[in-house]
């Protein structure tokens, strides 16, 4: 088996990116109810005492440190969170456009600082337990990232009903010298199918397919050059985006101002786009590897207005993990 450790001098260049743009649409009625006005679910409490964000920043920061956090919020969410207590930098969108915009951003702030960085891509919307283990899956996504510079490293989840709201990942061959278990091996990936009807649902839990979580460890430049292939407007975008953050320091007096200004005009007549439709295209020309986690479903039982939230989230991702 490779090891599991990275040395001091990759894992210094990792930094995570925090998507936290969505606006939560799927659980409104749920939000509205219980708050009397809507928040998108990254910026509720379901559980505890933190928000799902919070939990989020929290595995972000034990993985890499708080000063490589960059978080990617959508327009209008600052009021939902306390960005003087938020670790690294925090990013408001002008105009939310989906998940690869999301990406790109992040990744040209990360790319200003540290082009040949690895960044591990986490979405702010899943339950996470136990974290420890989760995150020696995290480390072991980006070492893999690190030693396999040409592949994108995407976790997967055992699933354990035939769940059509979320994306299936059909598995390949497998990489015997990524093996930390039984269960946990990675795979070359052969196919995505997002979000399907019930009878494909059904089948692909009856072919052994494996939830995508959309958590994920990949090196800049490769990043950069599935934008470039395929999606070349929108790189070039973040291209402008990426100077302006590498050539105007931030002690300039109206940085502020300029910053905000270079995020219009960049984001000026874009269109939506989600990086799942790159995983499409390029799967077939570049396998992705895959280390799988376990999901156990709902930790149930409680019945008090905490359990009941948390029971109506029950479609949302609520992962296990286990070594």
């Amino acid at each position: 088996m490779e090891s599991q450790g990275a040395s001091a001098s990759i894992s210094k260049k990792r930094w995570v990116i925090v998507l936290s743009g969505g606006e939560g649409e799927r659980l409104r009625a749920m939000t509205e109810r219980w708050l009397g006005t809507h928040r998108p679910k990254q910026y509720c409490t379901f559980v505890g005492s933190r928000t799902m964000l919070e939990h989020t920043l929290d595995r972000a920061v034990q993985l890499v440190g708080a000063d490589r956090v960059v978080t990617v919020i959508g327009r209008g969410h600052r009021g939902f969170v306390d960005e003087s207590a938020m670790p690294g930098k925090v990013i408001e969108q002008p105009v939310n456009l989906d998940t690869a915009p999301g990406i790109f951003l992040g990744m040209a702030y990360v790319e200003a600082h540290e082009p040949d960085a690895t960044a591990v891509i986490f979405p702010s919307d899943h339950f996470i337990a136990p974290e420890k283990r989760f995150l020696q899956h995290a480390d072991r996504a980006a070492l893999m990232a690190e030693r396999l510079a040409n592949r994108l490293v995407l976790l997967g989840a055992y699933p354990d009903c035939p769940e059509p709201e979320y994306g299936w990942i059909e598995p390949g061959l497998s990489a015997g010298s990524w093996r930390w278990s039984s269960r946990q091996v990675a795979h070359d990936v052969v196919s995505f199918h997002e979000k399907p009807n019930a009878m494909e649902a059904i089948d692909c839990f009856a072919r052994g397919f494996l939830w995508n979580t959309m958590i994920m460890a990949a090196r800049l430049p490769l990043l950069r050059a599935l934008g470039e292939a395929y999606l070349p407007h929108l790189a070039a975008r973040f291209e402008k985006i990426r100077r302006f953050w590498a050539t105007v320091p931030t002690a300039t007096p109206d940085f502020a101002e300029q910053e905000a200004l270079t995020l219009i005009e960049a984001y000026h007549g874009l269109a939506r786009a989600n990086f799942s439709h790159v995983s499409y295209n390029v799967v077939l020309k570049r396998p992705w590897f895959s280390p799988w986690a376990t999901w156990n479903g709902a930790i149930g039982g409680n019945q008090n207005e905490s359990g009941r939230r948390y029971s109506d989230c029950r479609r949302q991702r609520l992962f296990r993990w286990s070594i």
